[in-house]
């Protein structure tokens, strides 16, 4: 099988805008406000979780 003329300009572009997206994006634009109502909602499932793994982690590794 031969690759000589497959063309990667299309491949070699995609890459070229993706990592110039990443370099030139500015993270202070993001709104976060919607996390603490998140880890709120999600507290009575994790509380409980969290709980049994630090029993654990005591039991087992003395944490």
């Amino acid at each position: 099988m031969n690759f000589d003329n497959i063309s990667t300009e299309g491949i070699e572009e995609l890459i070229y805008v993706f990592f110039k997206s990443i370099a030139e994006f500015d993270i202070k634009t993001l709104d976060f406000d919607w996390i603490p109502a998140l880890v709120t909602f999600f507290a009575p499932i994790w509380n409980p979780i969290w709980e049994v793994v630090n029993e654990w982690l005591l039991t087992n590794f003395g944490f």
